[in-house]
Parts: C-alpha cells; structure tokens; sequence
C-alpha cells in the first residue's frame, strides 16, 4: 500500500494519496484487480486495428527515410538515373558494398510492413475486402524484396508471434512468383465478397474495390511480363488472364500512395514510424544544401538526343545556398536554368551532366561567372558573398533533379496507366493477346499517359503540351527494335519507382546503359574488381547468424557466394551496354 502511494505522490499530488488512503481497506480487498488496471498502460491498445496496420505499411513503401539510403545510394544509381552527388558515387558508382546500407530496404520492410501485414491478415479473416488488400500489398513488398535481394523470406516471414517460427526459410524467386500469380488471382476474386470497408486505404485507390481488382490485375501484368524470358508459356498464361479479368484502364485508375504535405521529418520521423512524407523525394532532395540530387547523362542524353519535352522537366540548374531544409522553396532553390541555357549557347558549349562515378567537381568545369547569369547578378548585387560562390555556381551547372520531384506530398507510385499500356505494347509484339490494338497504339498510349502523369502528379507549372507530346511520338515510333523502344520509355518513367525501373532494366536488358568498365577511378572506395552492373543486393550479414541454415541454403543456391553479379532466376542475360563512353562534354549548339 505505501509503495502504491508513492507511486501517486511521485506522480500526482498529495490529494490522490490521501485518496486512496481513505479507501485502503477496499483496495485490500481486490488488490489483483486494481494492481491489473495500474499496471495497464491505457494509451496503449491490447489488439490492432487491421486498418490502421494496412495504413502504416502502404506508408511506409516511399514514406521510410531510414531505408531510403538504400535508394539514393544503389537502387536510383545502378539503372544511372542519378550521378554526381556523393553518396552514389562512393557507392553505386564505385561498386562499393557497405551492409548497413546495402540491407535497409530487408530490414524495415520486414520489421514494419511485412509483420504487419501478416499479423493484419491473420486477424481480418472475418473482412473480406480488407484482407485481400492486405496481401495484395503484402505480394508488392515481397516483390520488391525479391526483385533486390533475390531469394528472400515470404510464406514463414512474420510468423514469429502466430507460429512461433523465429527463422523462416528462404523461398526461391521462382517459388515466389508461382505464389503471386496464386495470391494476386485469389485476391481479385475475394475483392468485393464482403461488405467491410477498406477504411484504412491512404492510396488513389480510396478503398474502392473495382479499383483493386484492377490493381492486382495489372500488377499480375507485370510479374507475368518479369518471367517471360524464363517461362514463356506461364507469363503469357497469367498476362492473358489478368487482361481478360479487367486492369488499370486510365489515368483515373492509377494506383498510388498519397503523401502530405508536410515538413520534411528526417530520420527521426523514421524512427516514430512517422511516414506521411515521401522520403524518397525527401532524400533525393539532399540533406544539406551541397548534396542536391543531379541527373545521369545516360538519361539526360536519351531525353536530349530525342528532344523529349521532358528533358528540361526533369532537369534543372539550381543556385541553393541557402534553400530550406523544411521543405523544398522556390525562393532559394534559385532556378537558373534559362541563363545556364543561354550561357552555354553563347560559348557554344554542350550540357556536362555527370557520369556514373564521378561527382559534380570531377572533370571540373570552367564554371559561369555572376556576370554571365543576370538572374543571379540581382542577388549578388544585394549581398554578393553568399550570391557569387564559385562553389556554388560550378554545382548549379550541372544539371539536377526539378525539386517538383521531391516535394513531400510527391506521389509513391505502385501502378500507372502508362505502364499497363507499355506492358501490352511488349506483350503485343510476343503476339499475346492483349484485348486489342497493336504494340505501335499501345507503346503511343503509353508515352502520352507517361507524359501526362508528370503534368498530373509533379510539375507545379511548364507543363507539358499535347502538341509536344505529339511531335515526340511522331519524332520516335516503335522502330525496328521495339523491345529497346519500349523498355527506354518505361525506364525513364519509372525514374521515381527506381526499384522497378532497375528491375524491369535487368528482365529486358534495356535501355543500354554507360559501359562502367570504362569509369575513372576519383578517389573513392573501390572494392569489387567487377565494374559491370550489379544485379540484386546482397543479404544482410547477420542473417549468417540468426537464420544461419536457411541463409546458408540461399547462398549455397547461388553457387556458395553472396554474389551481387549473380542474376536472378529471371534475368536471362547481361544488361545492353552502350559502344561508346559519353565522354565529359555533351551535344554543343554547334551541331
């Protein structure tokens, strides 16, 4: 009794442990009872909310900043969206594997979603709609696991609570596909059964189940197209099946997760499970000033050696020496793209994006003066030590990442109608039955919904027009190698679902890609005498010690090493290269 009141004196005030002074006896009397409800913490719950699971893992797809080191540093480098900053080129563009970035994506997408979302789906047998959301999205991380990893923990993954299996085994990438075509498909039938609502759904999708149905069709789409080099007959088997039960038809239909607009929380809000921001465009936005994100010359000279309207869409020039960490701003990321343009037109110099593995001071740059970038001049007339530093000025003329895409409130793109429609145009030229209309119609509709996805989700202002998006498409047809054509153009879309993008570049082994056995050597940390592409990321290191046997069973699988080099069951040959390094210097106006 006297410990109990000095809990409360502790606490509280003398009035409470006068309180229960005054009713000791009582207390006495049903002591386990009341001790039961001391002990219980009230703002916490005893069960969760399936819905409120549902939420927190589909936030935490491009809503974890922790694990998006992993992104900025291998993920977004390897398929040479991004180059020049230094965390990828220490990493992806040196080839240098560091475990406590290569394993962030295994680690919290199995600590958080994927125990989530078992122990949601074991506890929504009795929601019918729910459920199947669920493991639709409990299928899209394992995929993304799979897809980077290889091998990887699914059908005992997050049973430690409900079977009390601590050391699941791996499934094999084969395995798994197997079971997403099973699950995707039983998904899809079960949507709609029930009468609950899908209340926790914080996607595009708005817990409307016809949309669902969709989504888990197209996404069917996909994995049959990811095996249609290993297994012919089954991916266009499940490919036919899913167009048949109705996908993604229209902008309208895209799936993806909304994010706020809020202010930037960093690792910490990564730490209280605070996911509401898109940390990948968080990330690629830098964590200071000096790490801005700039774009890779292999895709800067697919989108100027075709004049994609998109080019400088994507691409700016920033002066930001003072921009603000809260959340990008106009004010500070000072846009001085058109005096850059006119800058280089004048001297008659070509753009110098960054090659991969090499930052934005390798092959230093006769950088602008003040005086050759009027915008910038106003403000170093007002205070010219923070406005003219040559620093400063030589970052900005390397062309970075449009902050549009890296806004908090940025789309994480699950499933688009661009994608769907250059699906079909691959599957069309396999002759699959793809519900109509040929690979041409098809791989057109996807580059204007592709087009059209930017001005929807990302660009706050320049939009693009339909009369470029027109003069592209008549510019660039299918060709005569429809597979590069195709595959190009649902790369440069997947720039801001990289995972995918470096995915679906292993399948199809397009774009061709910069030849890094040609890279310099700048004084990072070279380790791996392969400079070729890797090709997955390998297992944690402790997973050699707590789930030794079945770790040891995935390695032995792959020939006895954890290699990065080795291809997954459905990477059928090495990525294209292009023949030529693009050398330093891009396209001069002279030409």
């Amino acid at each position: 009794m006297n410990n109990i009141i000095k809990k409360y004196i502790g606490k509280s005030s003398l009035l409470m442990a006068f309180a229960l002074m005054t009713t000791g006896t009582a207390m006495t009397s049903c002591s386990d009872e009341t001790l039961s409800n001391i002990n219980t913490d009230k703002t916490k719950v005893g069960e969760l909310d399936p819905n409120a699971q549902l939420t927190t893992a589909l936030l935490q797809t491009y809503g974890d900043f922790s694990l998006m080191d992993t992104y900025r540093n291998y993920i977004s480098g390897f398929p040479q969206y991004f180059a020049g900053g230094w965390n990828v080129t220490n990493y992806a563009g040196s080839n240098f594997r560091e475990d406590d970035i290569t394993r962030r994506v295994w680690d919290r997408y199995y600590e958080v979603s994927i125990k989530n979302l078992v122990d949601a789906i074991h506890n929504s047998a009795d929601k019918a709609n729910l459920n199947a959301a669920l493991r639709i999205h409990r299928v899209y991380l394992t995929a993304v696991l799979a897809d980077t990893y290889g091998d990887v923990p699914c059908l005992e993954a997050g049973l430690g609570y409900i079977s009390g299996i601590s050391t699941p085994k791996y499934d094999t990438v084969e395995e798994l596909y197997s079971w997403f075509f099973e699950e995707l498909d039983a998904c899809e039938k079960q949507l709609g059964t029930g009468t609950d609502r899908i209340s926790g759904d914080v996607t595009s999708m708005g817990g409307d189940v016809a949309k669902w149905k969709k989504y888990a069709n197209a996404l069917r789409m996909r994995y049959a197209m990811r095996i249609s080099d290993v297994n012919p007959q089954k991916a266009k088997e499940e490919f036919e099946k899913a167009v048949a039960a109705g996908v993604i038809a229209s902008a309208a239909d895209d799936a993806y997760i909304r994010y706020a607009d809020t202010p930037y929380t960093y690792y910490d809000g990564a730490n209280d499970y605070d996911f509401r921001t898109n940390a990948l465009g968080e990330i690629l936005y830098g964590q200071d000033a000096t790490s801005p994100t700039m774009v890779c010359s292999t895709l800067f000279y697919q989108l100027q050696n075709t004049n994609d309207p998109r080019l400088y869409r994507i691409c700016r020039h920033y002066y930001n020496i003072k921009r603000s960490q809260v959340k990008p701003d106009k004010e500070q990321n000072i846009d001085l793209t058109d005096d850059f343009l006119a800058y280089f037109q004048s001297k008659n110099l070509g753009e110098e994006p960054c090659n991969p593995g090499a930052t934005w001071y390798t092959d230093w740059m006769n950088p602008a003066t003040v005086d050759d970038l009027p915008t910038l001049k106003k403000y170093a007339e007002i205070d010219e030590n923070t406005y003219a530093n040559s620093d400063y000025i030589a970052r900005a003329g390397r062309p970075c990442l449009n902050i549009d895409f890296e806004m908090p409130s940025c789309p994480g793109d699950l499933m688009s109608y661009a994608e769907v429609e250059f699906l079909k145009a691959e599957a069309a030229t396999k002759g699959w039955n793809v519900g109509g209309g040929d690979a041409e119609s098809h791989y057109e509709a996807g580059v204007r919904a592709s087009m059209e996805l930017l001005n929807n989700y990302y660009l706050t202002s320049n939009k693009i027009s339909k009369e470029e998006i027109d003069a592209f498409i008549a510019n660039n047809p299918l060709g005569d190698n429809p597979k590069e054509t195709i595959n190009t153009q649902a790369w440069i879309l997947h720039m801001m679902n990289p995972s995918e993008g470096w995915a679906n570049m292993r399948r199809s082994d397009y774009p061709a890609i910069l030849n890094r056995d040609l890279l310099t050597k700048n004084g990072f940390t070279y380790t791996d005498s392969n400079w070729s592409m890797p090709v997955r990321l390998q297992y944690p290191e402790l997973e050699g010690q707590y789930n030794s046997a079945n770790y040891k069973a995935a390695i032995d699988r792959m020939g006895g090493a954890d290699d990065w080099h080795k291809r997954l069951w459905w990477d059928k040959a090495d990525v294209n290269l292009q023949p030529d390094f693009n050398p330093p210097f891009g396209k001069g106006y002279s030409e």
